[in-house]
């Protein structure tokens, strides 16, 4: 192999000065960075002050000498190979010294070819003893964090002491840790960071431009620095199942090490493993939960209608000879109503088992969307009448048909008007709009329903299509729902093609609107147009 002179310190260590500038013009020339002292003393301090590779030691020296030295070295459990030079008769010298753990010894006059043979010979050898000692204090510092990863499943405490050890290793000035979202970065650990970082945090605002799926190592200009001294950038990509789901980023003052990047390239597959780990235990926590929620929800619901069922039941079966022609009939109302909202319980828990299951199936056809909006309204003329509410339907004079399913997409329309009929107070407004729009190449329909009811808290929008998700707000606590009927709503449009989302201020009232693909034939027959305002809103959905 071959040694590269420039990174390897020479101390020279001789009384004669006319052998040192000898020696030291001579490794001088081939590259080689020379230290001189003229006596042991004074080779013990450079020794304790400066960093070598290799030292050339006269045994026979005034004051300490090259034994003497190579005990002290000993002592201080110092590795650093040396080469001892000692006259021919001097071999007694010589066999100490190599007891006392002298490399190699050279004999005066130094001839060319046996220093050169000697000093490449020393440096190979320290070479891959520092080689084989950096794999074993590697192994071990892999193992020490690899026990300290595994003493927790919370994402965020992983993402920390992972981001730690990095740090530690690289000498980072600044770093990050995040999970990949598109172009977007979650974070889940910072050190150094020099400037605010909010979420979701943009790769090119720290100047990644492109996913790669081996370290990289390149310099990084003021644009997306994450500390203002940093000159090198190092992304650690964590894989697993060769996709890439978090992101390491080091900043340093230096080059990382070709070594270093070796040791991150194995402690990166330990990274993602845990962060897996700790995904996956929050995955299932959160079934749990969602499972403990699930009962409980479905036992309430299923709770107070029974109990009214129940208690009408036997009063009218009781008391009925009693009972006025009014009051029978509005008992029978109560036992209707439960079990109205029994059935439709029923009819939400079945479709969210279907497509948790994946046994969920559509009829996909050319449906008018006027005429299943205008059976959705007869059907909620009487809920929006009883709150002297006003339902208006904002259509064009012709709308083309849709690839929609029919039910469903009745499902769809009832689901959201009823929603805005029961968070609009009395009095209040609903209107529903429908036009033909362009996304991209593709025509489709872009429908909205507003109301001028209470609105979504803004805590609470991003939990919005969650399942059994209800807002903790005394303004909406006594209106009856699962929390399935958003959640619902929303997988039945993607599952037709469509996309859904919604505006809402609270206080003033919401916007939900989604979308639908138009019918070939209507796309091929009929021109597109494009409206600037369902555009903005295409743009949420996406």
């Amino acid at each position: 192999m071959e040694i590269d002179p420039k990174h390897n310190n020479i101390l020279i260590v001789d009384d004669d000065e006319f052998i040192r500038d000898m020696l030291t013009t001579r490794l001088e020339l081939r590259g080689y960075p020379v230290t001189n002292a003229e006596n042991g003393l004074e080779a013990l301090q450079l020794h304790q002050k400066m960093r070598f590779d290799l030292i050339l030691l006269d045994i026979m020296m005034p004051e300490i000498n090259g034994i003497d030295v190579l005990k002290q070295l000993k002592a201080d459990k110092d590795n650093t190979p040396v080469i001892v030079m000692s006259a021919l008769h001097e071999v007694s010298h010589v066999v100490e010294c190599i007891q006392l753990g002298a490399e190699d010894y050279l004999t005066k006059p130094i001839e060319s070819e046996l220093l050169w043979a000697r000093i490449k010979t020393s440096l190979e050898k320290k070479y891959f003893r520092d080689l084989q000692q950096t794999w074993l204090d590697d192994l071990n510092l892999l193992q020490q964090i690899d026990k300290e990863l595994k003493t927790t499943l919370n994402r965020k405490e992983v993402a920390r002491l992972a981001l730690h050890w990095v740090t530690q290793k690289t000498k980072a000035a600044a770093s990050l840790l995040g999970s990949v979202d598109g172009n977007l970065l979650k974070l889940w650990a910072t050190h150094g960071v020099d400037k605010q970082i909010e979420q979701p945090y943009s790769l090119f605002d720290i100047g990644i431009t492109k996913y790669v799926d081996e370290i990289v190592q390149e310099p990084v200009a003021g644009y997306g620095r994450l500390h203002p001294d940093a000159r090198h950038r190092t992304i650690i990509p964590l894989l697993r199942n060769s996709i890439i789901h978090d992101i390491l980023v080091v900043d340093t003052l230096e080059p990382v090490s070709a070594s270093t990047i070796r040791f991150l390239k194995r402690l990166s597959s330990h990274i993602a493993i845990a962060l897996h780990n700790a995904q996956l235990y929050a995955d299932a926590k959160a079934a749990n939960e969602a499972k403990t929620n699930f009962v409980a929800m479905v036992s309430h619901e299923l709770k107070n209608p029974l109990t009214a069922i129940q208690s009408y039941t036997y009063l009218l079966r009781n008391q009925l000879t009693n009972l006025t022609v009014e009051q029978q009939q509005e008992y029978l109302s109560v036992v209707f109503e439960g079990s109205k909202r029994i059935h439709q319980l029923a009819l939400e828990l079945d479709d969210i088992t279907q497509m948790e299951t994946g046994q969920f199936r559509l009829v996909i056809e050319d449906v008018s969307f006027k005429e299943t909006l205008l059976g959705v309204a007869k059907l909620l003329e009487t809920q929006i009448a009883e709150k002297k509410q006003t339902l208006s339907l904002n259509l064009p004079e012709t709308l083309p048909l849709v690839r929609a399913d029919a039910k469903r997409l009745s499902q769809i329309l009832t689901n959201l008007i009823s929603n805005a009929c029961k968070y609009t107070l009395e009095s209040g407004t609903i209107q529903v709009s429908a036009r033909r729009v362009t996304n991209g190449s593709a025509a489709i329909l872009y429908v909205a329903v507003k109301d001028s009811g209470i609105g979504i808290a803004p805590e609470d929008q991003e939990k919005i299509f969650s399942q059994f998700f209800r807002a903790d707000d005394e303004n909406v606590t006594n209106v009856r729902g699962t929390g399935l009927g958003l959640n619902i709503t929303k997988k039945l449009v993607e599952l037709q093609g469509g996309k859904i989302d919604f505006t809402s201020v609270y206080g003033k009232g919401s916007t939900f609107f989604f979308t639908i693909p138009i019918s070939e034939q209507e796309t091929a027959v009929n021109p597109t147009q494009t409206d600037p305002q369902a555009q903005e809103s295409l743009m949420a959905c996406h």
